[in-house]
């Protein structure tokens, strides 16, 4: 009976940790868009970093809403190798959002009229936001995307934790 609970325990948490997940990637994917349309002509509006970032990070969410329907050993393994994948570009965005946010576009408008100037404050002030947005939802993320990778591990055949009569994770 404890087996079977633990086992339960583990498909609602692949479950939490996917949907998290998905929520995470999708508001790295909208702050990307956010930062793109908003941002002032450089180096840095040109780039789409964020946005495919966002949806490679949300590939694991999917994945972990599929394994923990299916006790499938080779889903478990591509969900782990998605995890890894997810991590590269969580970091990407982490250095994208970082560097944005200290080396963000600070112009002088000294001679543009006061609603122009008003207007690019805003619009900079709405950027730095989802900047701040997409690091805070890419550290979670990370800790997310540990998790699904930790919890797939314990699923696998091969870990010493996994009952091969029962086909679960043991209790132990």
């Amino acid at each position: 009976m404890d087996r079977y609970r633990y086992f339960i325990f583990n498909q609602r948490n692949m479950v939490v940790l996917g949907l998290l997940q998905i929520a995470f990637s999708t508001m790295c994917v909208v702050s990307g868009f956010i930062d793109g349309i908003f941002r002032m002509e450089s180096h840095l509006s040109k780039t789409r970093a964020p946005v495919w970032s966002g949806m490679v990070m949300g590939v694991p969410g999917v994945l972990a809403l599929f394994s923990s329907q299916r006790k499938n050993p080779v889903l478990v393994n591509i969900l782990i190798v998605a995890s890894i994948i997810s991590c590269v570009a969580i970091l990407i965005v982490i250095v994208y959002s970082s560097l944005t946010l200290n080396y963000g576009e600070e112009e002088e408008l000294s001679s543009a009229p006061v609603h122009v100037i008003h207007t690019r404050f805003v619009l900079n002030k709405v950027v730095k936001g989802a900047n701040i947005a997409m690091l805070a939802a890419s550290v979670c993320s990370a800790f997310v995307v540990l998790a699904m990778a930790y919890l797939g591990c314990r699923s696998l055949p091969r870990c010493s934790c996994y009952d091969s009569v029962t086909g679960m994770v043991s209790a132990e």
